[in-house]
């Protein structure tokens, strides 16, 4: 595993609760080192931990750096789970998120699961991600468009988080009421917008 995290502490606390789990993990405290490693000297680890806000280049800066065809799975971990934030993630091909501070028996189950599951069919289709990019511009017309042509069963509830959201903002409380139903979540309305899209990254995590 590598952990890459520019606070010290932070990426000591997630390399000590890896290694005591038996996973041999090291860390790097910038996008610079980690890319030194991965692609200049062509390590390979079986799952990269990554913080989103580093002040050299951001962990999405880093992914994107990347082969996508060989890299590792990849964990993004962000203190904001903002909605511009994992909506680029998804548009990387990373669907799986943590948010800090990092919880070492959370960030254990995370890391484990991602060694194990088979990734055909888990990942966030495309759709999803076009439709949280309409969002972020507050196309709403077009996001709902874009969900609806989709088939509810592929990530039904994380659709319906966004289907709803996309109904609050257009008024439409009836229906954003019966889409926050299907995903099981019954937030403030008026806090729904903002607290979307770190219940959105736990969905999808």
């Amino acid at each position: 595993m590598l952990v890459v995290d520019d606070e010290a502490s932070v990426r000591l606390g997630c390399v000590i609760a890896l290694r005591s789990d038996g996973f041999h993990t090291t860390g790097e405290g910038s996008s610079r080192a980690a890319l030194e490693r991965l692609v200049a000297r062509g390590e390979r680890y079986d799952v990269l931990v990554i913080d989103y806000a580093m002040p050299e280049s951001n962990g999405l800066e880093l992914i994107a750096a990347l082969d996508p065809a060989t890299r590792p799975p990849i964990l993004l971990a962000s203190a904001h789970a903002e909605g511009a934030v994992i909506c680029a993630a998804l548009k990387l091909g990373v669907w799986d998120f943590q948010a800090k501070p990092l919880v070492p028996d959370e960030l254990r189950r995370r890391v484990r699961r991602l060694l194990t599951r088979s990734q055909d069919g888990t990942e966030p289709k495309a759709w999803l991600a076009r439709a949280l990019g309409h969002c972020q511009r507050c196309a709403w017309a077009e996001a709902l468009k874009e969900l609806q042509a989709w088939p509810e069963s592929e990530h039904a509830e994380p659709a319906a988080l966004v289907t709803g959201l996309v109904h609050q903002m257009s008024d439409d409380i009836a229906n954003a009421d019966v889409a926050f139903k299907r995903a099981r979540w019954h937030p403030g309305w008026a806090k729904a917008g903002g607290e979307i899209w770190p219940e959105l990254a736990r969905r999808l995590g």
